[in-house]
């Protein structure tokens, strides 16, 4: 007996059968067995979720002569007439082939003649978005008003190119990509029933690449068994479906977090040979971003939308300690970008490496994304009070050994870090002489009318602020309630290190500072008649108050 591909031998034969379309079956079955059935259906989805399957179990089970629960029994002689293609009232047809008015006309005819040998003449007709204009006029009156024996059902992967008049006369049906818990249950049964010992790794990779699709992942299963060890192993679904383990994607990441070009390029070329598809792998490396972006941004349960090994999972979390969620987005936006570009270029490998230096290095990045991520490097070498060192660029590079989270853990108002002698200018002559409180109030006025000179933007907050308390070197300094708001702001690691160094300066010894809200002053509560007479006290010119 000749050889029969896996797809073939394990498609369902009854809607039970059937995995992840509940929501289809379930109407169609009641529809039968309720005897409600419509005259048009269209079936419409991605490739492999089961359209055509569903059509022809759609065909027999209207034909069925012992249907009872909407499942055809496959054991009658009009069931196997219709599974062995001897059934003359099952036609099947291939709109890509057959898409002329002529074809349509032809059907025509045959409609007006009823069935031969059973209930219905059902009419398949198989990625119907094939059909021309003309044709599809032509089937337009049959479709609408057909002889009451007369099933049509429509299946296409493209829904959007068959005209409104066609999908207004039919009951659609939009199936959807297959779970990856339920694709993982039916490739293990068929391991089972083939006898065959599999590493479930080496499933998930399979169900990966398919991409919802039944078809494709049973296909793949056949392809990788044809080594004949009846024995599926990761290594072998690797080589044998040109794919790339996410262990290598995950290096590869690491070498751009590391800015290590030498081992990026290495890799690169060690991809090249081993003969991988730089497209197949391009769409890899978003898929593990994408990880990457949903470990970052959903804290709990992120498990729930990534399925992946426990070793896998524990990988990316360390990495994306060390991404902020906009380095993310802008290399998944250089990433889906190239794999658009990619397809049409001759010199792939190139492209290829040119966007992962740009991925690696932000300042041969050009584009807003680019800029946006240099300026937030910035900012977060500020906000940590570093210093971007002298002769580099501004917004060169710059990554802090500091976690995102732990920054997000700090208070607004936590005590700032004192300052070092190695922070104020060197010429200051610092005394040894005790400092108290009075020397504070001495050079407070001082220290004011610098600020007004040389840090204008900030000179509102210490409008209405005096010193509080000196501790050893640590003043206290209050800010007035109204100006609560924008404590931030002389707390902010430049305009400290300033202030500290003004306040160094005009003392003489090493100043630290800290900033507090003023206790707001409670005046004496008046007499009722009294609160009146004062709210109205600015209307006095225009109101007698007596």
């Amino acid at each position: 007996m000749a050889y029969q591909a896996l797809y073939r031998k394990w498609r369902p034969l009854n809607f039970d059968e059937i995995i992840g379309q509940n929501h289809i079956i379930l109407p169609i079955k009641n529809q039968i067995v309720n005897n409600s059935i419509g005259h048009a259906y269209l079936f419409s989805g991605t490739r492999g979720t089961g359209k055509t399957t569903t059509a022809k179990v759609f065909a027999r089970a209207v034909n069925c002569l012992n249907n009872s629960d909407g499942n055809p029994c496959n054991a009658c002689e009009n069931c196997k007439s219709i599974l062995e293609d001897q059934f003359i009232d099952v036609v099947e047809m291939d709109a890509a082939s057959n898409n002329s008015v002529d074809d349509i006309r032809e059907l025509r005819e045959h409609v007006k003649f009823s069935p031969s040998k059973g209930r219905f003449k059902v009419y398949i007709i198989d990625e119907v978005h094939m059909l021309s204009q003309g044709a599809f006029n032509a089937l337009l009156k049959t479709l609408e008003e057909p002889p009451e024996y007369v099933l049509f059902i429509l299946a296409t992967t493209e829904s959007h190119k068959i005209p409104a008049t066609i999908l207004s006369r039919c009951q659609r049906f939009d199936f959807k990509r297959v779970s990856y818990e339920e694709l993982l249950f039916r490739l293990k049964y068929i391991c089972d029933q083939t006898a065959v010992t599999y590493d479930i790794e080496a499933l998930k990779l399979i169900i990966e690449k398919s991409d919802g699709a039944v078809r494709d992942s049973i296909s793949s299963l056949d392809q990788c068994l044809s080594v004949g060890t009846n024995r599926l192993l990761v290594e072998d679904v690797v080589d044998l479906l040109g794919l790339v383990e996410n262990t290598v994607i995950l290096k590869l990441i690491e070498h751009l977090v590391n800015q290590d070009a030498n081992q990026i390029f290495i890799q690169v070329d060690d991809i090249i040979k081993n003969g991988k598809d730089l497209n197949q792998f391009i769409n890899a490396i978003i898929e593990v971003y994408r990880d990457l972006l949903i470990v970052l941004s959903v804290k709990e349960n992120y498990d729930l939308l990534i399925n992946a090994s426990n070793e896998y999972m524990e990988t990316v979390k360390s990495l994306a300690t060390q991404f902020t969620q906009i380095e993310i987005s802008r290399a998944l936006n250089l990433f889906i970008e190239l794999s658009k570009s990619i397809k049409y270029s001759q010199n792939k490998r190139i492209l290829f490496e040119a966007t992962l230096v740009k991925i690696m290095n932000v300042k041969a990045d050009q584009t807003i994304e680019g800029l946006v991520e240099r300026i937030t490097r910035l900012e977060k070498i500020v906000y940590e009070g570093g210093n971007v060192p002298k002769g580099a660029h501004p917004l060169a590079p710059a990554r802090s050994s500091v976690s995102s989270k732990s920054r997000l853990n700090e208070s607004p108002l936590k005590t700032p870090p004192v300052v070092q002698k190695d922070d104020i200018e060197p010429f200051i002559e610092f005394t040894e002489s005790e400092i108290d409180f009075d020397h504070v109030n001495a050079v407070w006025g001082k220290f004011k009318e610098a600020i007004k000179t040389e840090k204008k933007g900030i000179m509102p907050v210490f409008e209405n602020a005096t010193p509080l308390t000196l501790n050893g070197n640590r003043i206290t300094i209050g800010i007035a309630p109204e100006d609560k708001l924008f404590i931030n702001i002389v707390q902010n690691a430049v305009n400290l290190r300033y202030l500290e160094a003004l306040m160094s300066r005009l003392l003489k010894k090493l100043i630290s500072l800290q900033f507090e809200i003023k206790e707001e002053e409670h005046k004496e509560a008046l007499d009722p008649e009294e609160q009146v007479k004062d709210y109205f006290r600015d209307y006095k010119d225009v109101l007698e108050i007596k």
